[in-house]
């Protein structure tokens, strides 16, 4: 991630939410569900993949495309939503995210008011739920990014003495999806994990809707048809950023 507050920020606001919640839904509640946020990174490791909902800013050329020697490349929403995954839209409105939070809460606890077990199974889902879905609040210093996150879990197992990945798969194109093997990049001198997704359901469709030349890209237009064409992705848009950057 290109925030050093990303792993700070959404727990930063659930901070607020729960002083802003205290008087009215108590301290054993918030306590409780305090524990689980806290506790989420314990059973597993959210990894997301990261999109914008445009294809054409130059902050983004600059900084995720060879500085604006690269492409972006657009997939279709309704294939990409196929995978084992859960789509978040990035809110970057501190207001909005305390609000959206704050009525989330209230939900629980109205479900939680009504049930003879306590804080039991659906609870603790729920809670994690959240823990995972704060991954949509992020600082509002990058709202030009205008992201889209798909986010997928990676449980821990016990190891030895310490912890291991798992990916226990979920639901790819209306089937049954086995997990993927746990992958590593080094990232300077830390190891970070990620699986690999097949965004064409094993070759049976083309994901990609359009392409976009970076705006100090001098390739021709009409080579990357070909380029896709060739390798079974077609029927592609093709064009130019608008960006005047060189």
């Amino acid at each position: 991630m290109n925030d050093f507050m990303e792993i700070h920020w959404g727990y930063y606001i659930w901070e607020k939410v729960a002083n802003e919640l205290f008087d009215e839904l108590g301290k054993d509640f918030l306590d409780k569900i305090d524990e689980l946020i806290s506790s989420s990174s314990l059973l597993g490791l959210l990894v997301a993949t990261c999109f914008s909902r445009d294809g054409d800013v130059l902050s983004q050329w600059r900084a995720y495309a060879d500085d604006g020697n690269g492409y972006a490349i657009g997939f279709k929403a309704k294939d990409v939503l196929q995978l084992p995954i859960r789509p978040l839209k990035v809110l970057y409105d501190e207001k909005e995210q305390i609000n959206e939070l704050k009525a989330i809460i209230k939900v629980v606890h109205k479900i939680e008011q009504s049930e003879t077990e306590k804080f039991g199974s659906d609870f603790n889902q729920a809670c994690y739920g959240i823990a995972c879905d704060l991954a949509a609040f992020k600082n509002p210093a990058f709202r030009e990014e205008q992201e889209i996150r798909i986010t997928h879990i990676l449980n821990f197992e016990k190891s030895n003495e310490f912890l291991k990945l798992l990916d226990g798969g979920g639901t790819a194109f209306g089937a049954d999806a086995q997990g993927q093997p746990i992958l590593f990049r080094m990232r300077q001198n830390i190891p970070v994990a990620f699986i690999e997704q097949d965004f064409t359901n094993q070759g049976k469709i083309n994901p990609i809707a359009e392409v976009i030349i970076g705006p100090k890209n001098d390739v021709l237009p009409t080579a990357i048809s070909v380029f896709l064409e060739t390798n079974n992705l077609g029927a592609v848009k093709i064009k130019k950023s608008k960006a005047s950057y060189r």
